[in-house]
């Protein structure tokens, strides 16, 4: 057999027949959104790929079967923190991308996965994370506010201090006290020196339209992201929806996109797509569509690459 042949072969096989679970999370790490889908499929009931098939159906934004497969594996499994959780942002995520009247209804329910989530867990410093987060943004009506973030504050100082520090940042600037929140995203980089720690201080600064401090802090997030993973994409987003230093955005997508260290929640398939739009934003029209149109090759109907290839 040819082996160009061999390898197409290979990779048409079924996840069950060539590696299981772990061959489906390489597919799914490595941006095949289409595969990946198919092979966690060929799994059944496997908790690790319904979990996994919930997070790749929510990049690939098909978020009703996200929820719908997320429901299932929490039904399935209801002592566990991490179902809840993904299943939390799921419906984040179709509330997100949809208008004003299903958001709201998804409110409570996102709500109470999270806090689901973090009662299965009280040690799940992601889950504190968002459920905070999910308190900040809130509105008091739908189960928000700052009195109930501050809360959890002790609780991720005692597991995370650059968490803690971020989440008092978040309530500070909530409450609209700037210089305390600011002094926070700055505890932040000092406990953790992370390139996530910048992003968080970027996007301060950019919500506080202080343009030039936030453009310096996310080339920063960039910098030190020497593995080039999806921090360095959370940054490159953030300059291109300023419009600013956008050569240095573009570079971060290729980096990431050659390296070893992709994930499924920033799969290759969306970042070619924002590769794409960084350089549609820079007029490089020909390159922008050869980017969507290798989005697509992975995801065949995603819609942001579908859209971009018009």
């Amino acid at each position: 057999m040819l082996p160009s042949l061999l390898f197409a072969f290979l990779i048409a096989q079924p996840a069950t027949a060539s590696g299981g679970y772990e061959q489906a999370r390489a597919t799914a790490r490595s941006g095949h959104g289409d595969q990946a889908v198919a092979e966690l499929l060929a799994l059944g009931e496997d908790v690790r790929a319904q979990q996994l098939l919930c997070t790749v159906y929510v990049t690939l934004e098909r978020f009703d079967d996200g929820i719908h497969t997320c429901e299932a594996v929490a039904r399935a499994n209801p002592s566990s923190s991490e179902a809840q959780l993904l299943l939390a942002r799921a419906y984040g995520a179709k509330a997100d991308h949809s208008g004003a009247f299903t958001g709201m209804k998804l409110v409570g329910k996102i709500r109470g996965s999270f806090e689901k989530a973090v009662e299965l867990d009280p040690t799940s410093v992601e889950a504190l994370s968002d459920l905070g987060e999910f308190y900040v943004s809130a509105p008091g009506i739908v189960g928000g506010g700052s009195d109930k973030a501050t809360v959890l504050v002790d609780k991720l100082m005692k597991l995370s201090p650059a968490r803690g520090h971020r989440l008092l940042g978040m309530i500070a600037q909530k409450n609209n006290n700037l210089p305390a929140a600011e002094a926070e995203f700055q505890k932040e980089i000092e406990q953790k020196h992370s390139p996530e720690s910048y992003v968080d201080l970027a996007n301060f600064y950019a919500h506080e339209k202080q343009w030039e401090k936030a453009s310096a802090a996310a080339l920063s997030a960039i910098r030190r992201d020497t593995h080039h993973g999806a921090d360095s994409i959370d940054a490159a987003n953030l300059l291109v929806k300023m419009n600013r230093e956008l050569p240095a955005a573009e570079q971060a997508y290729r980096d990431y996109l050659a390296g070893s260290n992709q994930t499924a929640g920033a799969p290759a398939f969306k970042v070619h797509t924002l590769l794409g739009l960084a350089l549609a934003k820079q007029g490089d029209k020909a390159a922008a569509q050869s980017e969507f149109a290798a989005a697509l090759e992975l995801a065949h109907n995603y819609p942001p690459a579908r859209k971009g290839a018009q």
